[in-house]
């Protein structure tokens, strides 16, 4: 963003946390798809819409984020927060620092915070208390043991400091004269089970162990169809507990099962409330909301009330899976109806010289989508991002978690269907004329480079990567992608180059320390490898690829149990994910239980597309079972993501070896010793098929 703003910019603020961000993937939030809306209503003025939300985030943060924010030339803030109060920092049931302390410490606390005797006090504190000075971010599971109930004294306080940051927030822009626009914060109510559930303080045991039996009836007797027995049990349940939340979501989702729609949306907006794991923005904040933007001069504070936008668009009534990806994050319909729903407001708001000239309607989704490079190469690369996130708590301990499971795979499958018919030139047509008409446009670029890389243009994907690097020059990640690509291409020099430039502008950059590390230890300098991936785990020890790396590494040497420590612990961070199925695999590979291993490896390359060590040790396992052609596809795949990894192309030029095909299997041989070159099986390899070609008897 320019310090000072042109001539012919209106620029807006998005404030907020990760759904106004736009997780699981900015360049596709409701930040961009607003701007795109209202450049093509407008054509004259250049909106400049700088997204200001982060993950993680709350009401405390945001209240000094808007504060900078008032002295950047503004013309609109819009205000989209909630989901993180009661989990984000000093929230009743967070795991960074104190849990709902009073305002006026919170506020004494980031105040210190702010000065370097603050920061010094805070990591002496820690260096006694013997833990680290700040827990880095290991994703919702974290939050596992902190569940806060619904009437909890602790969580009433939470309500209490993020009305007074509201507040403040808003006070911060009217005293620069800048018009808001305030939203009610949307959630998936119909598609998303509690993430926890307690039993109310009060109840005894039995009890809780009858409301218990009441849920398990009520399951039996729904899944038979005899819903009105179901209604009744589930109805027991809540007589009993009235706050357990998973007893309200099961007789709403049987109410709403019976087209009972008025029962349904209550009761699964209750199991929303008393949902002890918190992720969701309940009624009560929400009521806040409205409250707070009441109290505000008209004109100066508009009430945007998402929650009722997102359940009279909902086929049902009820917010669900027709804009959400899981509890809170917009797919890109969701994003564009938020979006299309602040372009409203801002049009009310925009000065009289750029509201006389507007087109006549706003821009389609379709329209959006083309200007954002949509290609269906991306809605699939996002849902499988995604799909990562179920497969870790609290998302696992979901009563619908097998039914989101069976839907996220049945939308996999109609995206690689379309795949299909939408072939790369057609996304790189898209690309091309998204660029056309914006040019600077760092994310196009970025994303565009991304596709490129995906389908094998490396010296296209560089290029535009490059261009990322000219656009944002302070920026590490282009230098990371690049490299990753020079990777592909076995360019490793030149790779490490721009490695080591990505970890010059942020040194403790993971992604850059893991690549250096699987350089390193490719070319056997494995102490120094190892070096670069403690590197990684002081930034992050819930980094679960830095575990894996370290347990191949150890396996190349020879120190299986070493290994299986390494991929222990990746599997225990991601639970039931990719590293999981990775792990399972290899205990399976060590039982001699070849069927099931193999299942397991493929399980884990569905899951995280470019899982190369999976994929290596598939290659391996088939191989093992006389299956080379199906082995020498996953040695291929290994190379081409990894094709400075000498073991993949030993064992690729094994599997072509085997099917007759020796002069590529030479190739790959002495790839192999040009990669490491005391190599004894690939000398011994080279010489019997050079012996092979000599003449003779």
């Amino acid at each position: 963003m320019p310090v000072e703003k042109g001539s012919n910019t209106f620029r807006i603020f998005l404030i907020g946390e990760s759904a106004a961000q736009g997780d699981p993937d900015p360049t596709y939030g409701m930040g961009r798809y607003l701007q795109v809306l209202l450049r093509e209503r407008y054509p004259g003025t250049d909106f400049e819409v700088v997204c200001v939300a982060m993950t993680a985030i709350n009401s405390h943060a945001i209240l000094q984020i808007a504060r900078e924010c008032a002295g950047l030339e503004g013309d609109l803030w819009l205000v989209y927060m909630g989901n993180n109060e009661v989990v984000g920092p000093y929230g009743a049931g967070t795991v960074f620092g104190a849990q709902a302390p009073p305002l006026w410490l919170i506020r004494a606390s980031l105040a210190l915070k702010r000065m370097k005797i603050g920061q010094a006090m805070e990591a002496l504190l820690a260096h006694f208390k013997r833990e680290p000075a700040q827990k880095s971010w290991g994703g919702m599971k974290m939050f596992m043991e902190h569940q806060v109930r619904f009437d909890d004294p602790a969580r009433l306080r939470v309500y209490r400091s993020f009305e007074r940051n509201l507040e403040d927030i808003l006070r911060a822009g009217r005293k620069v004269g800048v018009p808001i626009v305030l939203s009610t914060v949307a959630s998936n109510l119909k598609d998303c089970a509690p993430f926890a559930s307690m039993h109310g303080s009060a109840l005894d045991q039995r009890q809780a162990a009858a409301c218990e039996v009441s849920l398990v009836e009520g399951a039996s007797l729904q899944t038979n169809g005899s819903y009105a027995g179901a209604l009744q049990s589930y109805s027991n349940a809540v007589a009993i507990d009235p706050k357990f939340a998973e007893a309200r979501y099961r007789l709403g989702s049987c109410d709403l099962t019976v087209t009972n729609s008025a029962e349904a949306r209550r009761e699964l907006e209750l199991a929303r409330d008393f949902d002890t794991l918190a992720f969701r923005a309940d009624s009560r904040i929400n009521q806040i909301i409205r409250n707070v933007a009441t109290q505000n001069p008209k004109g100066r504070v508009d009430l945007l009330d998402a929650v009722e936008l997102f359940t009279t668009n909902s086929p049902s009534g009820i917010a669900g899976e027709e804009a959400f990806y899981e509890h809170v994050h917009f797919h890109f319909a969701g994003n564009y109806l938020l979006a299309r729903a602040f372009a409203d407001h801002a049009a009310r708001l925009l000065p009289s010289a750029i509201a006389a000239r507007p087109k006549a309607e706003w821009a389609t989704s379709e329209v959006c989508d083309r200007r954002l490079a949509v290609t269906i190469w991306d809605r699939r690369r996002l849902w499988q991002n995604n799909l990562r996130r179920l497969f870790e708590p609290p998302f696992v301990n979901q009563s619908d978690h097998s039914g989101r499971i069976k839907s996220y795979m049945a939308k996999l499958e109609e995206l690689d269907a379309q795949m299909n018919i939408e072939s790369p030139e057609q996304s790189r047509k898209i690309y091309e004329e998204a660029l056309s008409a914006a040019p600077e446009d760092y994310f196009l670029h970025s994303n565009f480079g991304e596709f490129l890389d995906a389908i094998g243009d490396m010296p296209g994907a560089i290029a535009q990567q490059q261009r990322v690097r000219e656009l944002l020059p302070l920026e590490p990640m282009p230098n990371y992608k690049i490299g990753r690509a020079l990777v592909r291409q076995g360019k490793t020099t030149e790779a490490v180059e721009y490695f080591r430039r990505a970890l010059a502008l942020r040194p403790d950059f993971v992604q850059a320390l893991n690549e250096m590390g699987l350089l390193l230890a490719n070319q056997q300098k494995v102490a120094e490898a190892e070096k670069y991936f403690e590197r990684a785990l002081r930034k992050d020890p819930n980094y679960s690829e830095t575990f894996l790396n370290l347990g191949i590494v150890a396996q190349t040497q020879g120190k299986l149990d070493q290994a299986m420590v390494r991929y222990e612990e990746a599997a225990r961070l991601e639970a039931e994910g990719p590293a999981a199925y990775f792990f399972q695999g290899i205990n399976l590979a060590a039982q001699h239980r070849r069927d099931q291993a193999i299942e397991s490896f493929r399980q884990a390359v569905r899951l995280k597309s470019g899982f190369w060590q999976a994929s290596y040790l598939l290659g391996v396992e088939l191989a093992g079972q006389g299956k080379v052609a199906e082995a020498q596809e996953q040695f291929q795949s290994v190379i081409r993501l990894r094709p400075d990894y000498a073991r993949a192309h030993l064992n690729l030029g094994v599997a072509l070896a085997k099917q007759g095909k020796f002069e590529p299997a030479l190739e790959e041989f002495n790839t192999t010793l040009r990669l490491n070159p005391d190599n004894k099986l690939a000398s011994q390899h080279v010489a019997t098929i050079q012996a092979m070609k000599r003449p003779g008897p």
